[in-house]
């Protein structure tokens, strides 16, 4: 059950990284493009058996159990830069972007002094044997930067609430704020497991072990889909669409060549076979420019009958422009706009 669930959630959060790299290119998202890159390193890392690949290529020494923990503060950089960036009227201030930069470098390099001074035992992801104060402390810059950053988010997500009109986006911070409450969850009873291991306790009981592993496959499914559902919903309606735009094109096209036979002077269309003009990636405006020739046709050749359904047809056309125009118009700049995730 619980390796279906880690499957889930690392596809989930892969298939949501690649649905940005698009867009990453292109110079938009590229701020949610690049934490979501770092957050699915970091949670395939925290799998075993990605873990033991990784660490068997850089020389099986646990170098990776280092890596692990500094993409974890990498993360959380990022994602507060991404939330304030979000919910902030203003946007990012530098005084922002400075201590997210160097607070994460400062908590990676005080990491690698007490990974490299120590010579711990480790079990994949686990520290083994022994615990000490120094492990109690590496655990801690990584524990506590998490669950600040969840309370910042939650504060930040609720605020950004009140102002949302969009059902789509509060739903997304509604589950962003899960997300965060169950990390919460996860930081707590890591916690709480560092402390039993450098005051002596060897043994971690089967509810602890339970509640740590479903929160820590729960939280980045919650986060993902949180952060990915506006580009969900968006990509779905594009495909939608699409696909419409196509079927239009298909259906008008007998009508313009009759139409342009006789007036092949008002087309600035090349020919091309009703196959290859739905493949190709232009089919709306194609589409919109066909509309505009029958429609300057019939201004000029008011005699011209057409069917029933060829009026049916043109009215269907109008009214997909129309709603796509107006959707174009209505893209606001709030909290997950492209003009927010351009840095």
């Amino acid at each position: 059950m619980f390796a279906l669930i880690e499957t889930a959630m690392l596809a989930a959060l892969w298939g949501t990284t690649l649905l940005l790299a698009p867009s990453a290119l292109r110079g938009k998202r590229r701020l949610l493009f690049w934490f979501m890159l770092a957050f699915a390193v970091t949670m395939s890392l925290v799998s075993d058996e990605p873990y033991a690949v990784v660490d068997e290529l850089l020389g099986g020494a646990d170098i990776t159990y280092f890596i692990l923990h500094a993409t974890v503060i990498i993360c959380v950089a990022l994602f507060d830069t991404l939330i304030q960036t979000a919910v902030s009227r203003a946007g990012l201030t530098s005084i922002r972007k400075r201590w997210a930069l160097w607070g994460a470098t400062g908590l990676i390099l005080l990491q690698a002094g007490l990974f490299f001074a120590n010579d711990w035992e480790i079990d994949n992801i686990q520290l083994i044997g022994p615990g000490d104060w120094s492990q109690l402390v590496y655990s801690f810059t990584t524990w506590i930067a998490l669950i600040v950053l969840a309370f910042s988010t939650i504060a930040a997500c609720s605020t950004d609430f009140k102002r949302q009109s969009d059902t789509s986006l509060k739903s997304a911070l509604v589950i962003i704020s899960a997300g965060c409450a169950v990390v919460s969850l996860y930081v707590v009873i890591q916690m709480g497991v560092a402390i039993d291991r450098a005051t002596g306790g060897t043994t971690l009981s089967p509810t602890v072990d339970f509640l740590s592993v479903t929160s820590s496959l729960l939280a980045p499914l919650f986060l993902a889909l949180g952060l990915g559902l506006r580009l969900l919903i968006g990509a779905s309606q594009n495909l939608s669409d699409a696909a419409r735009s196509r079927r239009l094109l298909w259906q008008v096209t007998p009508l313009w060549e009759r139409l342009l036979a006789d007036r092949p002077e008002l087309s600035i269309e090349v020919s091309t076979s009703r196959v290859a003009l739905c493949i190709r990636g232009s089919h709306a405006v194609h589409l919109h420019r066909r509309y505009v020739e029958v429609r300057d046709c019939l201004l000029l050749n008011p005699d011209i009958s057409l069917s029933a359904g060829e009026v049916t047809l043109i009215e269907r056309i109008e009214e997909h422009i129309r709603l796509a125009s107006a959707a174009s118009r209505g893209t606001t700049k709030d909290s997950r706009t492209d003009d927010y995730q351009n840095a």
